[in-house]
């Protein structure tokens, strides 16, 4: 995978708002499916797994389009390789919203939920633009139980005790700071080279971009205290982070945002390492 494989799923980042003075809705199970948002859920994935990636940017927000149509062709590809393997069945999650789904409105922001038992949990989100509600993010899955394979699974801020979080607080460090060359050395031997390999133009859009996406030092470490996974098997790894921030323009006003975070390490050469 390319440069910017690690962000894949960067682009799953949902946008939500609060007011201090009106209530979230909440709509349970049967209920969804009579929601607009109920039949966008289930004809996004239903495109990710056809693999039509442009048309499930059609469905999502302006913003959200504008990222995808200004991303690389190398980072479009690896979005589309990584969105059905992140994305619920379609069979499993229709039959979830119905049987557990929760979808919680708050004024032109909403959330939804769906358990899917040992598959794990599917969170989307949604921004109503105009008269007309649009993807934010996801449908994408988290928490899956998979069957025993020599699996490690670490959680919270016992991940800071583990050399991958030193490593990957090093690498957001330097990429926010601009200092790529140094960020890079701290990624595979396999991905310095495909690095290599990249015309000038996509080296240059795929830089901005993880910059762009990538969380700050500070914000990483709290997402992995807040609730971060780290999966370990054998010589490969990933770090599973939410971050989320808030932010208030004017009283009773509060609007954040929610981005979802998968970072794949590889151990080489005796280290730990970044892996695209």
């Amino acid at each position: 995978m390319k440069k910017t494989g690690l962000v894949a799923f960067l682009l799953a980042g949902g946008l939500f708002a609060a007011t201090a003075f009106a209530e979230p809705t909440e709509i349970k199970g049967a209920a969804i499916m009579k929601h607009p948002i109920g039949a966008l859920a289930l004809k996004q994935v239903k495109l990710v797994h056809a693999g039509k990636i442009d048309e499930v940017y059609a469905l999502r927000t302006a913003s959200e389009q504008a990222d995808w149509k200004n991303a690389s062709a190398s980072d479009r590809k690896d979005f589309a390789e990584m969105m059905p393997l992140r994305a619920p069945a379609y069979a499993a999650f229709e039959a979830a919203l119905s049987k557990s789904g929760v979808l919680k409105v708050d004024g032109n922001q909403a959330e939804l939920r769906a358990d899917l038992d040992a598959a794990g949990t599917a969170i989307a989100y949604y921004e109503l633009e105009g008269s007309q509600w649009r993807g934010a993010s996801g449908p994408v899955v988290f928490g899956a139980v998979t069957e025993p394979r020599n699996e490690q699974r670490i959680h919270g801020a016992m991940i800071l005790d583990h050399p991958i979080a030193a490593v990957a607080m090093q690498y957001v460090t330097l990429v926010q700071s601009g200092q790529m060359d140094k960020a890079r050395a701290l990624t595979t031997n396999k991905a310095q080279a495909e690095w290599k390999t990249l015309p000038a133009s996509e080296k240059k859009e795929s830089e901005a971009f993880v910059k762009k996406m990538l969380p700050a030092a500070k914000s990483l470490r709290s997402a992995i205290e807040a609730g971060g996974v780290l999966i370990i098997e054998g010589e490969r790894a990933t770090l599973n982070i939410i971050v989320s921030e808030q932010t208030s323009s004017e009283p009773g006003v509060v609007t954040g945002s929610s981005s979802t975070t998968a970072i794949p390490f590889a151990f080489e050469d005796g280290k730990w390492k970044v892996a695209q």
